[in-house]
């Protein structure tokens, strides 16, 4: 059972980065089966696995005549299949190389006479590999995925906070398993020309203004959690902005703002850290890329 009790427990990236490498790898083959399944929408916003009560979640499915949910539980530390029908299957989560993990996803589905074909090639990494091939990451730590499922959770719901204030188009807080966040969009409807070398991934992501705030657990780049933020197109100074909690700041390296995650934790009110933090950066992007506040931020009649 779930021994993690802390809403904002600590996270040390370098410490934990194998596992969490791991984890990652895992959602991305789980994402790639809810891609196979799940009709395309604008910027990839039914790609996402949602934050359920005990884990992540594909939510509901096509599969056939059917409907399948595939679920990371990490109270019971278990990858739950069920269909629509009264079918059940899965396995417990625990060290494996990647290769077993989605053979072990593929076998559970074709216990439910459900059979998918999905691109083996992991995406959005600096180095990627054949997940049924991988010998790779084999690791699993309970504590940590408990850890990481609570700060999910808990950003999840500040994030539904943050979400319910604007009027206009924006996505639904997931967790996007190429880049490994948990966030939310606003989009201007304007539309953005991509760029002559951008892929796939980002020519359906970035194709309107947009501002994105999210937490990811840590990376190379940057090997530590935090949350971030950003406006997309970059609009010309918003690097100056000043912008709040006064510990948030303009990343260079990154291209965005950063707000460390232990900060947050450390600051007697995470929640209100977290929302300061997203309505601002939202605030200092939106003014200088000239959005319609007055439309997108006037909320509902109440």
């Amino acid at each position: 059972m779930k021994t993690t009790t802390d809403p904002w427990p600590p996270l040390d990236y370098l410490a934990a980065k194998d596992v969490l490498e791991a984890i990652h790898m895992q959602t991305q083959v789980v994402g790639k089966v809810k891609l196979a399944l799940t009709p395309a929408a604008p910027e990839w916003q039914t790609v996402p696995l949602w934050v359920g009560g005990r884990g992540l979640t594909t939510g509901l499915m096509r599969a056939g005549d059917r409907g399948l949910e595939i679920a990371f539980d990490f109270v019971e530390h278990r990858l739950g299949f069920t269909t629509t029908d009264g079918g059940r299957s899965g396995f417990d989560l625990e060290p494996r190389p990647l290769c077993d993990f989605t053979a072990a996803v593929m076998s559970a589905l074709a216990d439910l006479g459900i059979q998918v074909t999905i691109n083996p090639m992991t995406v959005e990494v600096p180095n990627p590999v054949r997940c049924d091939e991988h010998r790779g990451c084999g690791v699993y730590d309970r504590d940590v995925a408990e850890r990481l499922f609570a700060i999910w959770s808990s950003t999840a719901l500040v994030l539904e906070e943050h979400r319910a204030r604007f009027w206009g188009k924006q996505t639904q807080v997931g967790m996007y398993w190429g880049t490994f966040d948990l966030s939310v969009a606003r989009y201007n409807l304007v539309p953005v020309e991509a760029s002559a070398n951008a892929d796939l991934i980002h020519r359906v992501a970035m194709d309107s203004e947009q501002s994105e705030v999210g937490f990811w657990p840590g990376s190379e780049r940057y090997p530590k959690p935090a949350f971030f933020s950003y406006t997309y197109p970059k609009p010309a100074g918003i690097e100056q902005a000043h912008v709040t909690p006064a510990v948030a700041r303009w990343d260079a390296t990154m291209g965005e703002f950063l707000l460390d995650y232990d900060d947050v934790r450390n600051s007697g009110d995470p929640r209100a850290a977290i929302l300061e933090f997203a309505s601002s950066t939202y605030g200092a992007g939106a003014e200088r890329a000239d959005w319609d506040l007055a439309l997108l931020d006037r909320g509902p009649s109440t």
